[in-house]
């Protein structure tokens, strides 16, 4: 299952936090999902995030607000980059003739290439009042050290 996290920089009451609804109204907004639902059980949802944050000593949750610590986007990535060099090789290997003609390969080989940079089907944040969610990996390399992020509403996705 993934999620999307909605983050504020400041703790919001529950009826300011953005709805499913919100979604569903501009579905143009996340067209990778077939749907977006408000997370049954939130606070579990909350707690396994930051247990993963601690885990991976990426930062820390105190109930619900976390701080993503100045080295995350370092140890997140760490090994990623070798993966995503390899699926650089890949493409570079490739002559016209399978440019034109292999589509499917080609394909598959530019999607890992996405992959390694980016998780296009992980979790996700929502920052702001923009409706267009961040993969967590593009967050994590922006994310500023000792910032506290506040949770709002979480979703799932599929």
């Amino acid at each position: 299952m993934s999620y999307i996290y909605e983050l504020l920089q400041a703790p919001a009451p529950a009826d300011e936090w953005t709805t499913e609804y919100d979604f569903n109204e501009s579905p143009s907004a996340f067209p990778i999902a077939d749907w977006v639902n408000a997370a049954e059980d939130r606070e579990t949802v909350i707690a396994r995030f930051g247990a993963w944050l601690e885990e991976n000593r990426l930062g820390f949750l105190n109930s619900e607000m976390f701080i993503i610590d100045k080295e995350a986007a370092n140890r997140h990535f760490e090994g990623r980059f070798t993966a995503f060099q390899q699926a650089m090789t890949a493409l570079q290997t490739l002559n016209e003739t399978q440019f034109v003609h292999d589509h499917d390969w080609v394909q598959a080989l530019i999607d890992k290439l996405g992959e390694a940079f980016t998780s296009k089907y992980g979790d996700y944040v929502l920052l702001g009042d923009d409706m267009t969610p961040t993969p967590l990996d593009e967050f994590l390399r922006k994310a500023q050290p000792g910032q506290r992020y506040f949770f709002g509403a979480v979703f799932r996705y599929k």
